[in-house]
């Protein structure tokens, strides 16, 4: 870290995870309000703010994976799972995954623009198919933009009445 550092790198990975996918919830004009610091009681960093009502969001940042390759398996704690599976509406787990151990090197600036360094994948961890103690995240999961689409429908899915 550099001598103007005032968070250590697990700290600052956290703060780029969240902004990172804070950046692509703003490309698809979605709000998103984070949970505040030591207010995480649910497991969940914050809620995506549809229209019909809140997907929650638990985001982890790691530079310990490589973008390229078909999944990644993150450990997941007991009581993440048990205030997971008590949500009513969507919970899904963000891993943005940095290349680069070196902050410097998370983001890129050129004359064209400025790159993120980093990708993020997802997977739903409530419902059927919810994690144990190890949580799978499939690379063909990308987190885009076109992702919330996605998880707009499964949140209304959740208010359709079900069939007699």
């Amino acid at each position: 870290m550099n001598s103007i550092a005032t968070l250590d790198l697990n700290t600052a990975k956290g703060r780029f995870g969240v902004a990172y996918a804070k950046s692509i919830f703003s490309q698809a004009a979605v709000g998103f309000n984070e949970t505040a610091p030591d207010e995480d009681a649910i497991a969940v960093d914050g809620s995506l703010e549809f229209a019909v009502a809140a997907a929650r969001i638990q985001i982890k940042c790691s530079s310990q994976f490589k973008i390229l390759g078909r999944g990644a398996t993150w450990d997941s704690e007991l009581h993440w799972r048990d205030s997971w599976s008590a949500s009513a509406v969507p919970v899904y787990f963000v891993l943005v995954i940095l290349d680069y151990k070196d902050p410097l090197d998370w983001i890129q600036h050129h004359d064209a623009g400025t790159d993120h360094r980093a990708a993020a994948f997802w997977v739903r961890v409530n419902g059927a198919g919810a994690p144990t103690d190890k949580i799978v995240v499939p690379k063909k999961q990308r987190l885009t933009a076109a992702t919330l689409e996605v998880w707009e429908r499964e949140v209304k899915s959740c208010f359709t009445p079900l069939a007699p």
